[in-house]
């Protein structure tokens, strides 16, 4: 849902702008809480929009422009823009509900640039965002079906999606499949979460999969054939149902390819990460590339690199590899590239470094349920420091 700048949004604005406005209280419900997240990670204008709310720079601003503003003339011009004329008790309402909310009267008296049609989206300098105002990622998703079409997922709503040859319940931020004619021609769907965001997945074949941020698994809706495959990007859990003449196989990149016959495996395949590690928690896989290939034991964990080559840990740090998937950070020995990575992408920030990298390691346990603010708290404790610039990460000596 992005901030579109006509009528038909007006709707959506009215009940972001509400829960700015709660936000800025500090009486949002968990709720509300987690719909005000979902839409500002939805786009850059949904964030500037939020960020324009909440900086007091900015809203000092605007209040020094209001005072010197002719509001009636404002409000006139604006409900000509973008309420129906013949609605007039509707336009009294939303007049009085936009007063209650001071931030957005600020940006009506200062004449409402930001939905102006014709207007573009003005440039603002980066402002300081302070680090409590970071939430951290929750379950959220885009189911992607085959005809193109996008269908947002959270973790509130229940519903039942028909398509194909399949039913598709989505259930307490889980989407599950219930095939329900394998004769039906198989269609591909694609399930993607954004960066701060995570969900869960149960395929056709009873196979349970657990997605960490900025991920995806596209698959079929029904495994037939005597083969299961799927194709992954990001950081993807399974637990593979055991179906002893379906291999399941799971295709990463052009290079790698998972043979599975029953078990519970991870794979960490970010772009930005040294490779693609598959950790094998039980049972046994198959790791194929095009320079060879390799079968891991339970708490083996293979890394392939670059030209395809496979290299082997014995003994993986399962603890530290799983904690995504219990709400958890888990450093063991870690570097500050490793850590500030993992909350790039669950608080869906930008990490810069200002200078050299300071040379520290980190150990310990972090829930990932904290205000970005508590992890940075609990982190400078080490001797690092951070500044936070609009949604970015200054990290410094």
């Amino acid at each position: 849902m992005a901030a579109e700048q006509n009528s038909e949004t007006n709707p959506v604005l009215q009940r972001m702008a509400y829960l700015i406005h709660r936000y800025q209280q500090a009486i949002l419900t968990a709720t509300e809480e987690e719909e005000l997240q979902v839409w500002v990670a939805a786009s850059a204008k949904n964030r500037l929009f939020f960020e324009q709310l909440t900086d007091p720079v900015i809203l000092r601003d605007k209040l020094a422009q209001y005072e010197k503003f002719d509001t009636a003339a404002g409000w006139a011009t604006f409900s000509a823009q973008h309420f129906p004329v013949a609605d007039k008790g509707r336009v009294r309402n939303m007049y009085r509900w936009w007063s209650a909310a001071a931030a957005v009267l600020l940006l009506l008296g200062a004449g409402i640039y930001l939905f102006r049609p014709s207007a573009p989206a003005p440039r603002v300098a980066a402002v300081s965002v302070p680090a409590a105002r970071i939430l951290p990622g929750s379950s959220k998703a885009m189911l992607t079906l085959a005809d193109g079409s996008v269908i947002p997922l959270d973790s509130n709503g229940n519903q039942v999606i028909q398509q194909q040859g399949a039913l598709i319940h989505l259930n307490n931020g889980q989407l599950q499949y219930n095939t329900q004619d394998y004769s039906a021609q198989t269609t591909i769907n694609t399930l993607t979460t954004p960066r701060g965001g995570q969900f869960r997945l149960t395929l056709p074949d009873g196979t349970r999969v657990w997605l960490n941020a900025a991920s995806a698994i596209t698959y079929p809706t029904a495994f037939q054939q005597g083969k299961r495959e799927v194709e992954i990007k990001g950081e993807v859990y399974f637990e593979v149902a055991a179906k002893e003449k379906m291999p399941f196989n799971v295709k990463v990149g052009p290079l790698t390819n998972i043979e599975v016959l029953g078990t519970s495996f991870n794979i960490n395949a970010y772009t930005d990460e040294p490779g693609i590690k598959t950790t094998l928690i039980q049972g046994a896989v198959k790791v194929n590339t095009r320079n060879g290939s390799r079968v891991l034991l339970p708490g083996q964990q293979a890394l392939v690199n670059a030209p395809g080559d496979i290299n082997i840990t014995a003994k993986a740090d399962t603890a530290a590899i799983l904690a995504w998937k219990k709400d958890e950070f888990y450093f063991h020995d870690a570097d500050i590239p490793t850590v500030m990575r993992q909350l790039a992408r669950w608080y869906d920030v930008t990490i810069v470094y200002a200078g050299t990298i300071p040379a520290r390691r980190f150990q310990g346990e972090i829930q990932r349920n904290l205000p970005l603010s508590d992890v940075l708290d609990g982190l400078e404790n080490t001797g690092i420091h951070f500044r936070l610039q609009g949604r970015s990460i200054i990290v410094e000596p």
